[in-house]
């Protein structure tokens, strides 16, 4: 049988990562304003120390959209109108993935009192645009002035920014100058990327951090600040005047090594306060996760369920359209550097999924759903490749696609445990080494040769097999959600 892959060793990603961490346990002692920026760069440091630098494929990586003057004005009007609210939620238009709407921000607007949703643009323009049509566009704020202050304040203080940044720089080179231990080649790249980067991020935060004390400085009534992937745990929780309760709500699902989450004891032992921040969880696994396998309190998790999806369910009931899509939902791979070999692997499945399907004469279409992170140049490479798939592009909306998919296809993609949640089994393919199992917390159906395609298929034909699989699905992702 013919392999999809090379066949690599199988590593415990969190053993990695803590390893070198407790080596170099003075990077959570860099901070901004009580800002662990490293924390900012532990996923591009796993992927490193797990395989080493990778090129991101900018071919395949999406071009900024323009920025609208309209949005920029309202929320010029509006920071001053939204003054003496007590809850500031900070989000993305690039949340605005079901009709355009944020359904997450919006349970947490409702669950919350007096509550504003400031939202960074995406530079997606789908995305951005449809704040316009909003129908609770009078409680959001956007935050394009960010945009332009950021791009005067580089102009204005260009030299002043190269200076701090080289003498920071100088600074973390003594500091690992001083630490005598013996490196692996991957452990020597994390290093050489830090020592780039890492003063590019203190410079960055703080440039974010004096925008937002000035944007914010006449704000006198905050109760609480809500992050839901809006950035603001690092660029302006930490300035906000009065000091207001920090909460966070979950984005994707945490597994037991997830960057943004996991950390190892050494961590909050001088930036104490940015790991005292309230979470909102999904479920009580989670929460487990962070309490147990990480350092968060218990009493600062709570759980809340999945708002989007909870509010998906009542707000769009769908009719039935049947179930005769096998959806593949890609991923940025490429994009974000993790690896160069993700297409040319994903592909020649596609393609004996497309054999099978025609040679078997099944009553099934092909979708692809490309993640908001993959551009136009992926549909084409998608559409040049395979001959008889619909393309859905980066703001096509998958509860939608779910609610009539037969199987969903990916890698190791969170939207398992959302397609369960919509009677949807999920196959992964096996790739780079990749545990599926400490992926999802439990054992999956994998593809790991091209001829698993047409056994996975015969397996979900039969109703009591496919039955069995997605009930074992949904006893195992509820855990998360």
């Amino acid at each position: 049988m013919k392999s999809i892959v090379a066949e690599r060793k199988i590593m415990d990603f969190k053993e990695v990562l803590f390893k070198f961490e407790n080596k170099y346990s003075f990077l959570y002692e860099l901070e901004v304003n009580g800002v662990p920026f490293y924390t900012c760069h532990r996923d591009v440091v796993l992927r490193i120390l797990i395989d080493g630098e990778k090129n991101s494929s900018s071919a395949y990586k999406n071009k900024k959209g323009r920025v609208y003057f309209f949005r920029f004005l309202e929320g010029v009007i509006k920071l001053r109108k939204f003054r003496k609210r007590k809850t500031l939620i900070f989000t993305s238009s690039m949340y605005r993935r079901d009709d355009g709407r944020n359904l997450a921000a919006e349970f947490l607007m409702d669950h919350y009192d007096d509550a504003v949703i400031y939202e960074w643009p995406s530079r997606n323009n789908n995305y951005d645009v449809a704040y316009f049509r909003d129908k609770k566009r009078a409680q959001y704020c956007p935050l394009d002035i960010y945009i332009v202050f950021y791009k005067l304040y580089r102009i204005l203080h260009k030299h002043d920014l190269k200076t701090k940044e080289q003498e920071y720089r100088k600074e973390i080179e003594k500091r690992l100058d001083k630490i005598c231990i013996e490196n692996t080649n991957n452990e020597k790249l994390a290093l050489a990327y830090l020592i780039r980067e890492l003063p590019k991020s203190y410079v960055e935060i703080g440039i974010s951090q004096e925008i937002f004390s000035k944007i914010f400085r006449k704000y006198k009534n905050i109760h609480r600040a809500i992050d839901f992937w809006g950035s603001a745990r690092e660029n302006i929780i930490p300035v906000l005047p009065g000091k207001p309760e920090s909460i966070e709500l979950q984005h994707g699902i945490i597994t037991n090594y997830h960057t943004g989450y996991i950390y190892p004891v050494c961590a909050n032992r001088k930036c104490n306060s940015f790991f005292e921040r309230k979470i909102l969880v999904y479920g009580n696994r989670t929460k487990n996760l962070l309490t147990n396998e990480s350092i968060f309190k218990v009493e600062n998790v709570e759980i809340i369920g999945n708002p989007r999806i909870a509010e998906y369910k009542k707000e769009y009931v769908k009719q039935d359209k049947g179930r005769n899509l096998i959806l593949f939902c890609s991923q940025p791979f490429e994009q974000d550097g993790r690896a160069n070999n993700y297409y040319e692997t994903v592909i020649p499945i596609l393609n004996t999924l497309e054999e099978v399907v025609r040679r078997e004469k099944l009553n099934l279409n092909i979708g692809i759903k490309l993640h908001p992170r993959e551009n136009n140049g992926v549909k084409e490479l998608y559409m040049k490749k395979l001959q008889n798939v619909t393309v859905f592009d980066n703001t096509s909306q998958l509860y939608d696609l779910l609610s009539y998919t037969f199987v969903q296809i990916t890698v190791n993609s969170t939207t398992l445990y959302e397609a369960a949640a919509f009677e949807t089994p999920t196959v992964t393919i096996s790739f780079n080494g990749i545990n599926m199992k400490n992926e999802y917390g439990f054992d999956v159906w994998e593809i790991k040769r091209l001829s698993d395609v047409k056994e996975y298929l015969d397996l979900l034909s039969n109703k009591e097999e496919y039955s069995k699989y997605l009930n074992y699905l949904k006893e195992n992702s509820l855990l998360y959600m």
